[in-house]
């Protein structure tokens, strides 16, 4: 399956992990870093965090994190970052709120927490989110 550029010439195609293997394990690494990284972010949403502060933490991790995976000479090159900021919305905010120092909110308890983040490997993303309530109990529905 090769697909063609506007000349009609016959260019290069995506390759998919079944024709190269690493391009799986590009994605498996970065889903690790995440799912670390989603770890972190949940434990740090306790009563009193800052947003900012919180979200700020989780993106230097997840940028530590990063370093040392692929670390070997032969990947140096590799690009890797952050694919999806952190982002930690609190009850009514739908999604996607990674605040200015300025703008931040510290959480109290039964707030629902939504968090999601991601992070790329040469260009191979993963993303990970999860919902949660403060102090993890809640009154009513």
């Amino acid at each position: 399956m090769e697909a063609t550029d506007d000349a009609g010439d016959a260019g290069d195609y995506d390759k998919t992990f079944l024709e190269e293997p690493a391009i799986l394990d590009k994605y498996k690494a970065a889903a690790e870093v995440c799912e670390k990284a989603l770890t972190l972010a949940i434990e740090s949403c306790v009563d009193g965090a800052d947003i900012y502060e919180v979200c700020q933490k989780v993106d230097a991790f997840v940028e530590e994190e990063l370093t040392k995976t692929f670390s070997n000479k032969k990947s140096k090159k590799l690009e890797r970052g952050i694919a999806f900021p952190c982002c930690i919305s609190v009850n009514e905010i739908c999604g996607h709120f990674s605040p200015l120092k300025d703008d931040s909110y510290k959480l109290k308890t039964e707030d629902l927490v939504k968090v999601d983040l991601g992070a790329h490997i040469d260009g191979f993303p993963a993303s990970c989110a999860h919902s949660f309530v403060v102090g993890g109990k809640t009154k009513g529905k």
